[in-house]
């Protein structure tokens, strides 16, 4: 019986294991898509400076009209990946849950199996009190039937 929990034991370990992984790799892609959405921001305000810079020289019209353009495909770009992070959430909130529903039946297990243990540990108990108990029975009945053959003779 014990076998077969370490078993179930080694399979749900190996289950939470999977899980933490597919919830590292979730939270991962999560971190890179707002990582990425920072750096298109990031970047979208590097264009607007420069676009001001140029509004301030006033020299160049045409540099100034790119710059915006620049500036409104970045924003469209930082929508885009907000997006895509929004959108990934729930799949990281799914892997968190079963994370979590995993641990939980490892931790169930080992509890069954502590509890077995336990019990197994009482039963031995019991029996090895019982062949104390047995001996020590035989011990007396010895010693009178040895009482009663050494009156006989």
């Amino acid at each position: 019986m014990k076998r077969k929990f370490a078993r179930v034991l080694s399979v749900r370990r190996l289950l939470e294991d999977l899980a933490q992984l597919e919830f590292e790799k979730k939270t991962a892609e999560l971190r890179r898509l707002e990582e990425a959405a920072l750096a298109v921001r990031r970047l979208g305000q590097g264009a607007r400076a420069e676009v001001l810079r140029v509004l301030g020289e006033g020299d160049e019209p045409v540099p100034w009209q790119l710059g915006m353009a620049d500036a409104e495909i970045l924003a469209w770009k930082v929508e885009k990946i907000a997006a895509m992070a929004t959108e990934c959430r729930p799949g990281v909130e799914r892997a968190r849950a079963e994370l979590l529903a995993r641990r939980l039946e490892r931790r169930q297990v080992e509890t069954l199996m502590s509890g077995v243990a336990r019990a197994e540990e009482t039963v031995d108990a019991r029996r090895a009190q019982k062949q104390v108990d047995d001996w020590f029975q035989s011990r007396a009945a010895r010693e009178k039937q040895k009482a009663r053959r050494e009156k006989e003779k």
